[in-house]
């Protein structure tokens, strides 16, 4: 009987690891919102923000790097808070929204980074499939290690606004690229 359990656990074991390798998407990639106005009191993107937001459209699909796993078949921001803190990433990605005709989702705010990561590895929807995630810089390391990546990059700097991350997964292992969104026309480059 003893015998039974343990290779009956085996199994369970192995096809727990087996799902969760088949089920991840095969990339999920994360920007930081477009540019804050010089007004503190603002909770919008900045004329400097909104051109950021409408550029990464053609960034986004004219990337073959970004584009290798296909267009994004999630796109999810940060829920905005009850003092309008949380719009931006929204607002950022609106001109993505439209263009690829895709709801922005907005289950949690910024500070709830690991309940997106496991909303987004566990769904099997986006089984080898692009998600784009849009978040607050400062919880952008640890949606990034809750993504799985170890050790998180480091938190950016508040002038920071053209980092992309790119989250591949291959054999259930996470590995990351950097890359920068140029606002003039030049690609993107790799970091």
């Amino acid at each position: 009987m003893r015998t039974l359990w343990v290779l009956l656990s085996a199994f369970l074991f192995l096809f727990a690891g087996a799902a969760t390798v088949f089920g991840m998407p095969a990339e999920v990639i994360v920007i930081r919102h477009g540019e804050k106005p010089a007004d503190k009191g603002s909770k919008h993107l900045s004329p400097a923000g909104e051109k950021r937001a409408k550029s990464f459209v053609p960034f986004l699909k004219e990337n073959s790097i970004l584009m290798q796993h296909g267009a994004p078949v999630a796109l999810f921001a940060t829920k905005k808070t009850k003092n309008g803190r949380g719009q931006r990433p929204g607002e950022t990605l609106q001109p993505l929204s439209k263009s690829l005709k895709l709801p922005i989702q907005k289950p949690f705010e910024s500070e709830d980074a690991g309940s997106l990561a496991k909303l987004i590895l566990s769904n099997p929807s986006y089984n080898g499939k692009t998600v784009l995630v849009c978040w607050t810089h400062e919880f952008i390391p640890p949606l990034v290690e809750a993504l799985g990546v170890h050790p998180a990059p480091p938190k950016l700097h508040d002038y920071v606004y053209d980092r992309v991350y790119m989250i591949t997964y291959e054999n259930g292992k996470a590995e990351l690229k950097q890359l920068s969104q140029s606002l003039s026309s030049d690609p993107a480059t790799s970091k």
